[in-house]
């Protein structure tokens, strides 16, 4: 069977993208044994330190590890060649450590890691190919081919691969967005942040799929318990984004551990 490919996305920044990627990856792979692939397609890299941790992060990106030289690879007319890019195992949540020592574990977290180095790739990506008068949404086409493409020998050794974007359609987070299978959106209640979600929700009807609704997962993230966010979440839920799937409102005591 093959692995479902789930973005997590928004154009509206801090609403927990990355937290959200990596708890979801660790929830799955601890309690239910699933084989999960986290791929950081953010030059913030946060899920890349989230899980990596600050040191072990420089050290993937002196091993060669991560998305920038994926889309060196692109630049340099190579075919792409994900398997060596990648953290195997990597995972150092502490829940998985423990259930590792107890000889109970089920299932584990690779990584694609970002590195901050991604987005000075991706300008330098940029400028080579829109001074050749290549338009933006046909550089981020080819992307999505080159992607896919990389990906294909392993989605039958994933069972959910998870891609964590930037919130803003660069060529690489276009890309992203249209090879996915599943678009997971988390969102704050408050105005600001649910204007950036009904971009997002009009920009990828609009351009990747007119199926998003079936597709669309929403989770309401850091809830503070106020009218304000109530009568958010109702806008959210009952007007803006109806025909979609919620999960749980996650509140905002709640901490990742």
């Amino acid at each position: 069977m093959s692995a479902t490919i789930a973005a997590v996305a928004n154009l509206k920044g801090g609403v927990g993208k990355s937290t959200t990627t990596l708890m979801l990856a660790d929830g799955l792979a601890y309690h239910y044994g699933a084989e999960v692939l986290v791929v950081d397609f953010d030059p913030q890299a946060n899920s890349s330190q989230m899980l990596l941790t600050d040191r072990g992060l420089q050290m993937a990106f002196k091993q060669g590890k991560g998305v920038h030289h994926l889309l060196n690879q692109f630049m340099d007319n190579e075919a792409p060649n994900i398997a060596n890019l990648i953290l195997p195992n990597a995972v150092t949540l502490e829940e998985l450590r423990r259930a590792e020592e107890k000889d109970k574990r089920a299932g584990w977290i690779s990584i694609l890691p970002a590195h901050t180095q991604l987005r000075l790739t991706e300008m330098e990506l940029e400028e080579k190919i829109y001074t050749k008068g290549m338009a933006p949404s046909r550089l981020a086409s080819y992307l999505a081919g080159h992607v896919e493409k990389a990906l294909e020998p392993l989605v039958n050794l994933y069972d959910i691969i998870l891609i964590d974007t930037p919130p803003y359609l660069s060529p690489l987070a276009r890309a992203g967005l249209s090879i996915a299978d599943r678009f997971i959106t988390p969102t704050l209640a408050d105005s600001v942040s649910i204007w950036g979600t009904k971009q997002f929700s009009d920009w990828v009807t609009n351009n990747v799929t007119p199926h998003l609704a079936s597709r669309n997962f929403v989770v309401i993230t850091r809830f503070k318990n106020t009218r304000y966010a109530r009568n958010a979440e109702a806008e959210l839920k009952e007007i803006y984004l109806k025909d979609r799937t919620f999960g749980p409102t996650i509140p905002e005591s709640v901490q990742a551990l």
